[in-house]
């Protein structure tokens, strides 16, 4: 038996463990690091609903929706609240109450809610033809024509300008205001 071939197998035995174990410390600290990356990357994710009608790409930049998104859903609530009949003023005015900021829907419950009922009772139709939008840092603004009837006879035909008031919270657009502009006033001095 040699001796020098035990104690070099030996020797190799250590070395063999000391890499082994090296090799675990190493894993496990990827293990623990990849745990952490992937738990901060779970925590930090954001999930962003898009309504299943939308039809155009939706691009965010630093937070702000692209203007083609803007005038998309600028459409969709002046179509929501303008366009109704007797029969379909209170869903649509429901449907349009799901876009309204936590903040303003009490108030703006109450007048679409009331608008309804008016609209019930006096049997009121109504038409708007959007024919040009305006993007404004938080405001919409939508020009066109508004035609209202009862029935078979025309009450109103005139042009109206409406201002959306918006906020992008979250990558979610949440209305804040809608009223009709008052041109007079802008061209008294």
């Amino acid at each position: 038996m040699k001796i020098t071939t035990y104690l070099q197998q030996s020797s190799n035995l250590f070395a063999a463990n000391q890499l082994l174990r090296f090799l675990v410390i190493v894993l496990c600290a990827c293990l623990v690091g990849t745990t952490y990356l992937a738990y901060r990357a779970v925590r930090l994710q954001r999930v962003i609903l898009i309504p299943p009608h939308m039809t155009g790409t939706v691009e965010f930049v630093q937070g702000r929706p692209s203007d083609d998104y803007l005038r998309e859903i600028g459409q969709r609530v002046v179509s929501l609240a303008t366009t109704y009949s007797p029969h379909t003023a209170r869903r649509q005015f429901n449907e349009l109450l799901v876009y309204y900021a936590p903040e303003a829907y009490a108030e703006a419950s109450a007048r679409w809610y009331s608008l309804a009922g008016r609209i019930e009772e006096s049997q009121v139709s109504s038409v708007f033809y959007p024919e040009k939008f305006s993007v404004e840092e938080e405001v919409i603004e939508v020009f066109g024509d508004l035609k209202q009837f009862t029935g078979t006879t025309r009450l109103e035909n005139t042009t109206r300008t409406y201002r959306i008031t918006y906020q992008v919270r979250d990558g979610r657009f949440s209305l804040l205001s809608f009223k009709e502009k008052d041109t007079q006033a802008e061209e008294q001095p």
